[in-house]
């Protein structure tokens, strides 16, 4: 029970928190009456508090002279000056002084209403007796008929038509008025906002037009003022407790046994299937199927099917296929559907399918499918497809896709992928992430991740390319690519930086215009390299580049090319066919130089070279292997000369396979060691080599 107090409490709220805005009635006056007749202090009175005022002057004696100080609420100051023996009645922006409640046999009222100007008779105006049910329109000879309740000695009468000012007249229990002349309005009053949707009155949307008579949406269109009532039944829109006007009934309780149409609401409104409303409703509304409100809700509407408000809602909307405001929302929007905001969102969106907000989002989209908003989202959005602002403030969370035009600035998280122009707080996704502009955060993305640039580093199972600056590395088992990058790249494939590489590339192929930080990888490529590089094959364009013609005790003549770095070098060597017996090889190695002196230094090479012992090709291992340590000099410009000890082991199979014998004449007649192991023979020995060499 503990769990379901909140909701109890919430419904309490809703019964007993006063829910309309300020009356006339409640607005404060000040007026200061000094020997005035009567009918002036009450004209001050009007004045004061910016309404009309309507009586009989029969009923109030206009000519009284009145000395008093009135500092109040109009009813406080109507009552000082009239006594309590009228009613006072609040009609739109009209206060009407009724006169004691007689005895209620009903009459009729008639009359005929014409142009003051120019006399001709004034076709559909409303005539409605105040404070009572009843109302009719005048004909084409602008008359017309009216039953009355007859509580009243002297009957007020309203009649109101757009274009004319708003008259009251009083009838006596002869019901005969007359001739009643209505004056046409010098200026306009304020006109409504002009409305930039397609439909901007309840009269507009389809539900209505289907339930309402045009006839009952034309008088709540048409007519300014408004009927207060604490109750009302409605079967349907045409059979309503508020009788004829019904369509201006502004009710405090209202129960639509199928639909109704009112004016507004004050209080609590259930519906079985729908409640409409063409101006505001403060209050709760249920609906089994919709809720339609022309003009601003605050309160909490629930519907099976669909709340439409067509300005601005201040609070919740709950429904199973959509909510729509088509203004401002401050509050909460749940449905099962899809959720609509054409203005500002200032709270949290929750759908099934999708939140559409088209101005700015002060607040969170949760949807179990898409969040979309072209303007700005200042918390987050969560989504179960996808995710699209213009800017996010907070983040973006998605099982699907995240798309921001501009600028996150708490991060994505999208399991498809990831696109903003600028993120800070990093972006993660088992598909791709793309940030064209600056990521602070760094990058996780299984698939891909681009960037124009990246404070953070990269990691991603393919694909990592930033066209700018990585501030903390990358790593990349496919790609990894930057213009300039701080921290080093790490892959199984390839490493590329088309600028500076401040730290190492790791890679199965590694190129840097700049490498400062070292290369480690099968091949090696780059500009300028000021730290080591570690490779099958390393090349340096400005790096260390050195060409030898070498003699040994074993190959009379070869040449070799080293490339890379002193500290490691790649040598690649080849030795040409200058015996009778048309030996030749080619040869791979590695090798380092320290320096000796100012001139001198010491090569320290291992390399291994396949021997051919003649001319043609034979398909055997005939492998040389030498660690050779020789002595270098400067001789002038980039000449250099070297040569000192190599320790020779050769490995091969080259046999006859009749015999058995091993066919390599290479090894001495008595090596310093020999081991056979199945058809491999292994032997070492001492020997020598000398070189003549340029560097460049």
């Amino acid at each position: 029970m503990a769990v379901r107090r909140p909701w109890y409490a919430l419904f309490f709220l809703l019964l007993t928190v006063p829910l309309h805005a300020q009356r006339i009635l409640e607005r404060r006056v000040q007026v200061i009456a000094n020997n005035v007749r009567l009918s002036e202090a009450l004209s001050l009175v009007a004045r004061d508090g910016a309404f009309q005022l309507s009586y009989n002057a029969a009923s109030v004696n206009e000519d009284s002279l009145v000395r008093t100080t009135l500092n109040g609420s109009v009813e406080e100051s109507l009552h000082a000056l009239v006594g309590n023996r009228f009613q006072l009645k609040e009609t739109g922006n009209h206060i009407i002084l009724l006169g004691p409640e007689g005895h209620r046999d009903k009459f009729q009222v008639s009359g005929t209403v014409y142009d003051q100007k120019v006399g001709g008779p004034v076709v559909g105006v409303y005539v409605h007796e105040v404070d009572g049910k009843a109302m009719e329109m005048t004909d084409a000879l602008g008359t017309f008929k009216l039953s009355v309740s007859g509580e009243h000695d002297r009957t007020a009468i309203l009649l109101m038509r757009k274009e004319y000012h708003d008259t009251v007249v009083y009838v006596g229990r002869d019901g005969a008025l007359g001739r009643v002349p209505m004056r046409k309005r010098a200026i306009m009053e304020r006109i409504e906002p002009l409305c930039i949707h397609e439909r901007c009155q309840v009269s507009d949307l389809g539900v209505a037009r289907l339930l309402i008579p045009n006839a009952q949406l034309d008088q709540g269109t048409d007519l300014s003022f408004s009927e207060k009532r604490n109750w009302q039944i409605t079967l349907i829109p045409t059979v309503s407790s508020n009788g004829q006007i019904a369509p201006v009934a502004v009710n405090r309780y209202s129960l639509n046994v199928f639909a109704g149409y009112s004016r507004g609401l004050n209080g609590i409104e259930v519906g079985g299937l729908a409640n409409i409303e063409s101006h505001d409703v403060v209050g709760l509304q249920v609906a089994g199927l919709t809720n339609l409100v022309g003009r601003n809700t605050k309160g909490v509407q629930i519907a099976g099917g669909i709340n439409h408000t067509m300005r601005s809602l201040e609070g919740v909307q709950i429904s199973g296929i959509g909510n729509t405001v088509w203004d401002t929302l401050s509050g909460v929007q749940i449905t099962y559907g899809v959720n609509v905001v054409k203005g500002g969102l200032r709270g949290v969106q929750i759908s099934g399918t999708c939140n559409l907000a088209t101005q700015n989002v002060d607040g969170t989209q949760i949807s179990a499918g898409i969040n979309i908003t072209p303007k700005d989202v200042r918390k987050a959005q969560i989504s179960g497809t996808g995710n699209y602002a213009r800017n996010v403030s907070g983040a973006q969370l998605s099982v699907g896709v995240n798309i921001a035009r501009d600028t996150v600035g708490g991060g994505q998280v999208g399991f498809a992928g990831n696109y903003a122009r600028h993120v800070t707080g990093g972006q993660f996704t088992f598909g791709a992430n793309i940030a064209p502009g600056k990521v602070s955060g760094g990058q996780v993305g299984f698939g891909l991740n681009y960037a124009g640039s990246v404070t953070g580093g990269q990691f991603s199972f393919g694909a990592n390319v930033v066209p700018g600056t990585v501030e903390a590395g990358q790593i990349g088992f496919g790609l990894n690519y930057a213009g300039n990058i701080t921290g080093g790249q790490f892959g199984s494939g390839l490493n590329i930086v088309a600028g500076t590489a401040k730290g190492a590339q790791v890679g199965a192929l590694n190129f840097a215009r700049h490498c400062t930080g070292g290369q480690w990888g099968f091949l090696n490529f780059s500009d300028s390299l000021s730290g080591y590089s570690i490779g099958l094959l390393s090349f340096s364009l400005k790096g260390y580049h050195r060409f030898d013609v070498i003699t040994n005790d074993v190959m009379p003549l070869s040449a070799q090319f080293r490339t890379g770095t002193r500290g490691f070098h790649n040598i690649l060597g080849f030795s040409p066919q200058v015996e009778p017996n048309g030996r030749w090889g080619f040869l791979y190695g590695i090798g380092t130089e320290p320096r000796i002196g100012k001139n001198g230094f010491l090569n320290i090479d291992l390399t291994g070279e396949q021997i051919v012992e003649q001319t043609e090709w034979v398909d055997a291992i005939n492998i040389m292997g030498r660690f050779s340590l020789a002595y270098g000099h400067k001789l002038f410009g980039p000449m250099v000369l070297s040569a000192g000890p190599v320790v020779n082991m050769l490995v091969t199979d080259w046999h006859d396979p009749e015999s058995g014998l091993y066919l390599s004449s290479l090894p001495p007649s008595d090596p310093m060691y020999e081991e056979r192991d199945g058809t491999t023979r292994i032997s070492a020995w001492l020997g020598w080599k000398a070189s003549l060499g340029v560097r460049f």
